[in-house]
């Protein structure tokens, strides 16, 4: 955007220099023709009145309508001695001019042509004009007196055909060799001239084309000047900046205005994106929670834990750091069977709460499915510790009575296992199940030494009492188990 409306402004400036270019071409067409037509009015007159000074008189010509101010403003013919011998305009009185630049420039120099004055306040017709004037030569070539043709300042810009192309404040002006300001005019309005130079002409003149502020009126412009190879008169003719620039400035507003409404759907558009991204992100951690997490306890899932376990050994740099203990619930089944699914899922519930808690900071409690949890150790010193989180589960359970037929608590088999140096996590699942499981065969088999002494007893008390003659032996009592442990660690 940038790069078009500064392509655009640079082609504004272009367009604009070549039309101040084209309207100082004309100008000085326009301004050679007119000071053409003056001179020779003035050759006129001079001519006329060498070749028969006493029957010249202007006031016959005036009165035919071949002098008017249609063609100058007044005609002024001077004598040798510098004094006025007859006008165009009213004379009142001897009016003297030998003191005049445009006078004493003839009296010493027959080899002037025409010269143009600066703009100075007339003595005859009292207002300021510019004095084109020839000298007058006597048959034997002595200075005879001076033709003067009087000059409205602005005569030459206000009939400037193309003052239409200046806008409000475009200029055209003329000045005169040594950088006088003979005419100007900006618009529609008419600057008085009274002789000195508005314009930093200095600069101006070796410019050719360039920009200006004007310090007449503060405006800046692009100019153009122009020298005239005839009289030695500089035209200038320039645009103002600003009215070049009317297109280009009407273009920036509609670029501007459109970045604007662009930039607000751009930063809507990014908005609605980005509260899609951040649901998108929302909804694919609620996915990855759903597919980590297990839906009954809140614990991680099986494929959570499997990760875990995985990273787990991957980052293990010492034996001994890592440890797993399997934790499986003692006749889960029948408390299903004989209460309900719903009480089950109850009790794995309250038992994830305490795994959850057991394991407190130094581990994570994980459901691998059913009645089947894991709690994965990272510690220093990982086979004690996971030691002590055993102890700490097993008397939770045996503290949590959830179900009221079982009033003893909840009773689980637990396996520890430590890794071991070039061991995989799946070896490590492996063996901590194995451990378990060894406990829970370990468990069973007590069961049933237990109950086989039970039943023994139970047939010698009944025989007793079928017989009272017969002798009790000392009562039963159950034998003692070889193991009532409910951890194994391998």
């Amino acid at each position: 955007m940038l790069y078009r409306l500064d392509v655009e402004r640079n082609t504004a400036l272009h367009e604009a220099r070549v039309s101040a270019e084209l309207l100082a071409q004309s100008l000085e067409s326009h301004t050679q023709q007119t000071i053409h037509d003056i001179d020779e009015i003035a050759l006129f007159c001079k001519l006329t009145y060498e070749s028969s000074p006493s029957q010249f008189n202007l006031s016959t010509w005036q009165a035919h309508g071949l002098l008017s101010s249609n063609t100058a403003l007044q005609v002024t013919l001077v004598g040798a001695d510098g004094h006025v011998l007859m006008s165009t305009g009213a004379l009142t009185g001897d009016v003297e001019l030998s003191d005049r630049e445009h006078i004493a420039v003839h009296r010493h120099r027959d080899d002037v042509g025409l010269f143009l004055s600066r703009p100075v306040l007339g003595r005859v017709s009292g207002r300021w004009s510019v004095q084109g004037t020839r000298r007058i030569d006597r048959p034997d070539g002595s200075f005879g007196g001076v033709v003067v043709i009087s000059e409205d300042p602005a005569w030459v810009t206000d009939s400037f055909y193309g003052a239409a192309a200046l806008g409000q404040r475009g200029l055209v002006a003329v000045f005169s060799p040594d950088g006088a300001l003979l005419s100007r005019r900006t618009g529609n309005a008419r600057t008085p001239s009274n002789g000195t130079s508005p314009l930093a002409l200095p600069p101006l003149l070796h410019a050719g084309n360039t920009t200006v502020v004007d310090p007449l009126d503060r405006i800046e412009r692009i100019v153009a000047v122009r020298r005239l190879a005839t009289y030695g008169l500089i035209v200038v003719a320039g645009l103002a900046l600003d009215e070049a620039l009317d297109d280009y400035v009407a273009m920036r507003h509609v670029y501007l205005a459109m970045t604007v409404l662009v930039s607000f759907m751009l930063i809507g558009f990014g908005g609605w994106i980005s509260v899609l991204f951040s649901r998108l992100i929302r909804s694919r951690e609620a996915l990855q929670r759903l597919s980590e997490t297990d839906s009954l306890t809140g614990l991680p899932n099986r494929s959570r834990m499997t990760q875990l376990l995985e990273a787990a050994v991957a980052r293990c740099s010492t034996a001994g750091s890592t440890a797993l203990i399997f934790v499986d619930l003692d006749e889960f089944k029948q408390i299903n069977d004989t209460h309900g699914h719903h009480a089950g899922d109850r009790l794995l519930v309250e038992v994830a709460a305490q795994l959850r808690r057991a394991a407190g900071d130094c581990a994570v409690a994980g459901r691998l499915g059913g009645d089947e949890f894991i709690v994965l150790v990272e510690a220093a010193n990982a086979a004690a510790l996971a030691q002590r989180i055993a102890a700490d589960i097993m008397a939770a359970l045996a503290a949590l009575v959830s179900i009221q037929t079982q009033p003893e608590g909840v009773r689980a088999s637990l396996g520890i296992a430590a890794l071991a140096p070039h061991e995989t996590a799946y070896e490590l699942l492996a063996k901590a199940d194995l451990a378990m499981y060894e406990v829970k065969q370990q468990r069973r088999a007590n069961r049933k030494i237990a109950q086989a002494a039970v039943a023994a007893a139970r047939f010698e008390l009944s025989h007793a009492a079928c017989h009272p003659q017969a002798r009790l032996r000392d009562a039963p009592t159950p034998p003692k188990l070889a193991s009532l442990a409910s951890i194994r660690a391998i």
